[in-house]
């Protein structure tokens, strides 16, 4: 699909939500017991044809900042799991045609191999690395299911708490919202930072290597 025409079906959604949000939300109150709104939070995940983010911050509107949040993060690592296992056990050949489209995560799979546990936190709490991305690279790499999982679940926490108390508690506490919200932008920059600083690392270890080399192969000569 391209690009502006789900951006544009996004906005749609965001304000068919925003004008029924009452509705919706008696309708959630009356018929959403825990089990059913984690299966609807776990399918969103799995075919996000709703921006996550919204998802979260309805359900915080809804049932409050611990609820949503724990109802999104099962959700959504349910899903992570799926998927996982899917490409670990099945789609592997699938996976690694999908992850050849982002040149993002060359950074990313080379700090894999030294630190699995770290990167995948980070992969998790990085903007621009597709989540979707970093479950397909966990399965065709390998990594193993524990690691993968108490990696993923640490890394989702700040994001679906930050978008839970938007949602739930946002409006009635403004100065509150914007410090939370600056703390997380805050750990972004950081682990960003230390993304950069970890590829600049990787590119000057591949110079320095093929330099090397080069320097053997004229000695030999």
């Amino acid at each position: 699909m391209n690009k502006w025409m789900l951006a544009a079906l996004y906005a749609v959604v965001l304000m068919i939500t925003y004008i029924y949000r009452n509705p919706i939300v008696d309708y959630m109150h009356q018929h959403g017991s825990f089990p059913v709104l984690v299966g609807l939070a776990t399918l969103i995940a799995l075919f996000p044809i709703i921006p996550y983010k919204l998802v979260i911050a309805a359900l915080g509107y809804s049932f409050g900042t611990v609820w949503a949040a724990g109802i999104s993060w099962l959700g959504t690592m349910i899903a992570a799991t799926i998927i996982y296992a899917l490409v670990r056990t099945v789609f592997r050949k699938q996976g690694q045609q999908y992850l050849g489209r982002f040149k993002s995560l060359q950074t990313f799979t080379s700090w894999v191999e030294s630190r699995p546990f770290v990167s995948v936190t980070a992969g998790r709490l990085i903007p621009f690395i597709p989540q979707m991305a970093v479950n397909v690279f966990a399965g065709v790499a390998s990594i193993p299911f524990w690691t993968y999982t108490a990696a993923s679940g640490i890394g989702k926490l700040p994001g679906i708490f930050l978008y839970a108390f938007l949602g739930g508690q946002g409006g009635r506490h403004p100065m509150v919202s914007i410090l939370v919200a600056a703390g997380y932008i805050l750990l972004l920059g950081l682990m960003f930072i230390l993304y950069r600083k970890k590829g600049r690392s990787q590119s000057h270890d591949r110079v320095l290597g093929s330099t090397m080399q080069i320097d053997y192969n004229e000695e030999e000569k």
